[in-house]
């Protein structure tokens, strides 16, 4: 299956965040790339309740503020969240690319304290 760029969906999370979803056709996993520049989410802490999330950075770099600590990511980095983890970021410039399991689903993912 080939999924070119044209036919993603851009989603504007925030003025610092925005994400293009690629639609898999599976419930089992999904594929977007977000470019991020600045603290996201603007305050708080978010956090996917149903699904465990991959991020490998394309290039740019950013701090993951999570309750696992604090990681420094940048081109060629690859971090797994958990379901569950609650983080926020710090990012500079940072192009990703994001892989969901099970696909990502909007109404399982939530700002927190």
């Amino acid at each position: 299956m080939l999924i070119k760029k044209i036919d993603s969906k851009k989603v504007s999370n925030s003025d610092k965040c925005t994400v293009w979803e690629y639609d898999t056709n599976t419930p089992n996993f999904n594929v977007a790339t977000s470019f991020i520049d600045g603290r996201f989410p603007d305050e708080k802490r978010v956090v996917n309740l149903e699904l465990e999330e991959i991020y490998y950075v394309q290039s740019g770099s950013a701090i993951i503020h999570s309750e696992k600590g604090e990681f420094k990511i940048e081109a060629g980095d690859v971090y797994l969240f958990d379901k569950g983890e609650k983080f926020w970021l710090d990012a500079n410039k940072l192009s990703l690319v994001v892989v969901c399991s099970p696909a990502f689903d909007p109404a399982q993912y939530k700002i927190v304290d």
